[in-house]
């Protein structure tokens, strides 16, 4: 048997090291940085954001709404929104005259008000979808749509190796507020989803909504900052995420109507 010379095995030795390094950091020596453009789908991109936002069991928020209208004149809002899956509570805090007023979405087709002066619960017709709610710029179909990539068919516009622009339009049978929307995903803000334009179906732009603030709360990074703003309205309204909790198994009682009109 020949007997490999000292500097052949140390040659071995050294290029064994170097293919076995991306076995050891989990890594395919062949793929590509999901970051370089092409090497995403516009698909799989809006799902990485979808996962960044609603990638979670459960979610509990606290949030204060500023509205300001035309003339400049701001109002405020506080409530409280539990998440769990598709469906959606919203109940109010503040002002007094919208105290205890709820919104359930058991998904983003079926949407309920509860109005506690009448202790009753109404289903949202499809046309009041679109509708603003509580004087803010938001619709009620706009904050039950939650994974975009559910209701909307993505196409890419544009990108780069910082961020992609995304064109969306509905998916046959959604009746959606708004059939068209663009939307900005910043690669390196952890794939978030920073600016979302709002369009009809001829594709003219309708609202913009910016979230200029991604930062961890409760453990996970979210837009702690929202503003949607009308500006055929010169109106705009802007969500503060002052405490967001999630999994803390929420149960599904608390999404039924009769959780709605419970007694206090």
């Amino acid at each position: 048997m020949m007997k490999a010379s000292r500097s052949s095995l140390t040659t071995a030795i050294a290029v064994l090291s170097l293919l076995a390094v991306p076995i050891l950091l989990g890594l395919d020596a062949s793929a590509k940085d999901d970051k370089s453009p092409g090497s995403l789908t516009a698909l799989e991109i809006l799902k990485k954001s979808d996962d960044l936002h609603f990638g979670y069991q459960d979610s509990q928020l606290k949030i204060k709404t500023i509205v300001k209208d035309k003339d400049g004149k701001k109002s405020e809002l506080k409530y409280n929104v539990w998440e769990k899956g598709e469906k959606r509570l919203i109940v109010m805090d503040e002002p007094p005259d919208v105290a205890g007023m709820a919104v359930l979405s058991k998904d983003e087709d079926t949407i309920y008000v509860y109005e506690p002066e009448f202790n009753k619960v109404r289903r949202i017709a499809s046309h009041a979808k679109k509708q603003t709610m509580f004087g803010m710029d938001y619709t009620s179909d706009e904050t039950a749509t939650k994974h975009l990539h559910k209701s909307y068919t993505p196409k890419i516009k544009s990108e780069t190796s910082e961020k992609a622009v995304l064109t969306l339009e509905q998916k046959s049978g959604k009746d959606k507020a708004w059939p068209k929307l663009e939307v900005t995903i910043e690669k390196n803000n952890h794939w978030a989803a920073t600016k979302i334009l709002f369009m009809d179906k001829n594709g003219k732009k309708k609202k913009p909504e910016v979230r200029p603030k991604i930062k961890q709360l409760g453990g996970r990074y979210l837009a702690t900052v929202m503003t949607m703003t009308d500006h055929g309205k010169k109106h705009s309204t802007t969500l503060l995420v002052k405490s967001a909790k999630y999994d803390k198994g929420l149960s599904d009682k608390m999404f039924t109507k009769r959780y709605l009109i419970r007694e206090e």
